[in-house]
C-alpha cells in the first residue's frame, strides 16, 4: 500500500509541531544527501538514501611502514 508522499503534512507548521510523529521523511530529507521514494514490487514503499562522506586525509601518525 504506502502512502502519496505529496499528501504528508509539514512537521513545522504550528499545528503539527507538537504532535508526536509525522516527522521521518522530513528528518531523512534534511540528513541525507540524496532520497528516493518509490512504490515497492511487493507493496509499501521503498526508500532510497544516500549520505556522501568525504574521505579523511589520513596523517603520518596513521600511517605504519
Amino acid at each position: 500500500m504506502g502512502f502519496d508522499q505529496k499528501t504528508l503534512s509539514d512537521p513545522l507548521t504550528p499545528e503539527n509541531l507538537m504532535k508526536p510523529r509525522g516527522r521521518g521523511i522530513f528528518l531523512i530529507r534534511t540528513l541525507m544527501d540524496e532520497m528516493t521514494l518509490r512504490r515497492a514490487a511487493e507493496g509499501g514503499m521503498e526508500i532510497v538514501m544516500v549520505k556522501r562522506i568525504e574521505p579523511q586525509p589520513q596523517s603520518q601518525a596513521d600511517s605504519v611502514c
